[in-house]
């Protein structure tokens, strides 16, 4: 076999061996995780005063996100906000209510513990703007529960962590 030949069978077997591994970190349940969570934080994050509805129409698309038997466990003290629907519920009054808000998520450390499961911990950082104008922005960890349902990553339950909560 000639040289050339050599070649071009080597570059493509790399080319293949590059785009099944470009596919894989592309398609990996952390990655779909990351959306996932990019997305909640479109979802919640507005920068100024909006209509019931259209806080309801923008928080809609949580139902994909959230599994039908949610819960939502922002303070050990309260009941958790149990129910996919009330968690969209609590969700468009939050954003209604608020002048502004803004929905960061940092470092989330994912764990697939399973085909269909697994967990993340994550920084999450709300800034809200007072009566004044002034920004202010408060950071908690929270661990959420996952399972993979019709092909996507859910949230089963997410928790606020106790230990975390410190005004930045």
């Amino acid at each position: 076999m000639p040289a050339s030949a050599l070649g071009r069978a080597a570059i493509v077997v790399a080319a293949l061996v590059a785009v099944v591994a470009g596919y894989r970190w592309w398609d990996s349940p952390e990655r779909q995780v990351n959306r996932l969570l990019a997305d909640v934080a479109t979802a919640l994050s507005h920068e100024s005063a909006e209509t019931d509805l259209r806080a309801l129409t923008a928080v809609a698309s949580l139902q994909t996100h959230l599994t039908a038997d949610v819960s939502i466990d922002v303070d050990g003290n309260s009941v958790p906000i149990r129910g996919r629907q009330e968690v969209i519920a609590t969700a468009t009054r939050v954003r209604a209510s608020s002048p502004m808000m803004r929905v960061q998520f940092f470092d989330p450390e994912t764990v697939i513990s399973a085909d269909s499961s697994g967990t993340t911990k994550v920084t999450v950082q709300v800034t809200t703007r007072d009566s004044g104008g002034q920004e202010l922005a408060t950071a908690y960890t929270v661990s959420m529960s996952l399972v993979l349902a019709d092909g996507r990553w859910q949230i089963a339950s997410a928790r606020v962590l106790p230990e975390q909560g410190s005004t930045l």
